[in-house]
């Protein structure tokens, strides 16, 4: 009896790498779409906008890369919001507006129940913004000068929705665990390129996505979601994509993206895994459905090395099936790495893939059972 569960182990286990290969080879195919796209030489009307908490720290530098995009003036607005901030947020806000014609300010001071904060803030935005195109970065968010002429020129005449990526500002000299981090965005952003590029992108992050502003008319906004504290990003994404009725595209380029800094200490860091693990079960049955079988397929892993200390031939097929998933994910993120423009820290993948199997079985847990807020006086806000 023992000798057929453990064969019934090891038949699921190879089961579940074949669909993660499968998985990872058509996000293979869908790289290659994004690099066949082509980029088009049109000025549109923009709205950026950014929405701040208590951002006195970080806001200045924000407005200050804004201020400097080498884009045409008559042709592109600032909407900044000042979230409920406690601290000097509106006071730098209202300067940054007398200073430039082309920043405009609002202020929120009161908290909806129905609405969730950061999601309110942007509807506000969106319906003072004359733009065409709905441009979005964090008050922590750190553009590059062409990152405005960058984002628009991946909207062809057929594109709805512009997905980019928001790397963490780490150096060399960073310990590894920032490095780590840094990695670890990538390959977040590399599973958004990929999806996009297959037709069904999954995710997507606040930090820097846009969108034809006729597309958050025609859903509603957020729709079912405005209660949702988090999601301001990916679950508008998913109303987008399940509308079936708007195409959506990554832009990889270098100066499409939007330099973000890392979590500074591990309760930032813990609140913001938590704060992303947290939506699994707000997606629709098809993606949670994967995340599920993901999670399952992780377990699967780390139960198969528990039984390995005791079964030898457990412990060699589940190691084979570990490097076989790690050595896919390499390959992948190598290909997306030269795709997106960062191969900053792809020679610590090896480490990567060690603690990423610790890391998704313990935050895709506490995502379910731990609660958080958008942001705090003393915190980083979320995207």
């Amino acid at each position: 009896m023992l000798k057929f569960y453990m064969v019934t182990f090891l038949i699921m286990i190879y089961c579940f790498l074949i669909l993660y290969l499968y998985t990872l080879y058509r996000y293979n195919m869908g790289l290659t779409q994004i690099r066949k796209q082509k980029r088009q030489d049109i000025i549109h009307r923009v709205s950026v906008i950014v929405c701040a908490h208590n951002e006195e720290v970080n806001l200045p530098e924000c407005l200050g890369k804004l201020a400097l995009q080498n884009y045409p003036g008559n042709k592109v607005e600032f909407i900044i919001v000042n979230d409920r901030s406690t601290d000097r947020t509106p006071q730098i806000i209202d300067a940054m507006c007398r200073k430039y014609s082309q920043f405009k300010g609002i202020h929120i001071y009161d908290e909806l129940e129905y609405f969730a904060p950061k999601k309110r803030a942007i509807d506000t935005a969106i319906g003072y913004s004359s733009g065409e195109i709905i441009l979005l970065t964090d008050a922590d968010g750190r553009p590059g000068p062409d990152w405005i002429s960058a984002m628009v020129s991946y909207y062809s005449e057929d594109v709805d929705m512009v997905l980019g990526y928001a790397p963490y500002e780490v150096i060399k000299k960073d310990p590894i665990p920032k490095k780590i981090l840094a990695l670890e965005y990538l390959s977040h952003a590399s599973i958004s390129a990929a999806s996009a590029g297959a037709g069904y992108p999954i995710t997507c992050v606040g930090t820097n996505m846009s969108y034809r502003k006729k597309v958050y008319l025609e859903l509603k906004g957020f729709g079912p979601y405005r209660s949702i504290k988090s999601g301001d990003d990916d679950l508008f994404l998913t109303l987008v994509r399940e509308s079936g009725r708007y195409k959506i595209t990554y832009a990889p380029a270098a100066a499409a993206h939007v330099h973000n800094r890392p979590p500074e200490t591990w309760e930032q860091f813990f609140n913001q895994r938590i704060r992303y693990a947290s939506k699994g079960f707000d997606y629709p049955f098809k993606v949670t459905f994967s995340l599920i079988m993901y999670y399952i397929f992780y377990l699967l892993i780390f139960v198969g090395f528990i039984i390995g200390l005791f079964k030898q031939a457990v412990f060699y097929n589940t190691l084979a099936v570990f490097l076989i998933k790690s050595l896919a994910d390499i390959l992948f993120m190598i290909k997306a790495g030269f795709l997106i423009e960062d191969r900053r820290f792809l020679h610590w993948m090896p480490l990567a893939e060690l603690l990423h199997l610790p890391y998704v079985l313990t935050f895709g847990l506490l995502g379910q059972i731990k609660q958080y807020r958008w942001a705090d006086s003393d915190k980083k806000p979320s995207d």
